[in-house]
């Protein structure tokens, strides 16, 4: 069995915004106890308290998320100033959070730090996908991925995005169980049972014929 709920709500206040958005899950839930969640919040929210009110409704829950500049559900669409929550539940699955922490300062071991945490709390070795939600303004993601890669392996499916903050660009926060964090990678492992497929897109479009680049020239550019 493996089970997802999601709730969304639009309410500016955090009080109201995570009682709706728990009632909404409950609902879904019909009873069972998810055992991991993420988390996508607009930068304006009371962080901490939205967490301890999911850590109070489910004590053991394996949480992760980030702020985002805009969120998207399968309740409300497409949606900014949002809270959403998406929680998992299976018998078959197990599903372990990790935490790296000061990413500025050595990617590569923030990275391992995260995986192996996760890995320690997981009684399954049959590690599937990794999820993830870090830091998008002290490192770039290239460095992220590949520190994730070193540890899972290369052709691991690593799936996510990274923290926003409505392009403020002074601070972004990501989440991990109760905690409100910056420069940090929090990470869900899923192991066992576990099948599941992915796809991407943009909205960029073509305007030309496409070219090989055989040549490029490094420009300095002074900033007044």
């Amino acid at each position: 069995m493996f089970r997802v709920a999601v709730g969304h709500s639009n309410d500016p206040d955090s009080d109201s915004a995570i009682k709706e958005i728990l009632e909404q899950c409950q609902i879904i839930l019909a009873g069972e106890v998810p055992s991991a969640g993420i988390l996508f919040a607009a930068i304006d929210f009371e962080h901490s308290v939205i967490l301890h009110e999911i850590n109070r409704a489910f004590p053991a829950i394996e949480l992760i998320g980030c702020t985002s500049d805009a969120e998207i559900s399968s309740v409300l669409e497409f949606e900014e100033d949002s809270l959403t929550l998406m929680l998992f539940c299976s018998d078959e699955v197990e599903i372990r959070a990790g935490i790296g922490r000061g990413l500025s300062k050595d990617a590569i071991a923030a990275t391992k730090q995260a995986v192996s945490q996760a890995q320690a709390k997981s009684s399954l070795k049959s590690h599937q996908l990794c999820l993830t939600t870090p830091e998008s303004l002290t490192v770039d993601g290239v460095s992220i991925i590949n520190g994730l890669k070193e540890e899972l392996g290369e052709n691991f499916p690593i799936l996510g995005g990274l923290a926003g903050e409505q392009l403020r660009f002074e601070q972004t926060y990501q989440f991990f169980n109760t905690e409100v964090l910056s420069d940090s990678v929090p990470i869900l492992l899923f192991s066992g049972k576990l099948l599941f497929s992915h796809g991407f897109a943009n909205g960029w479009h073509p305007i030309s014929r496409k070219a090989v680049v055989t040549k490029k020239v490094n420009w300095n550019v002074i900033q007044l």
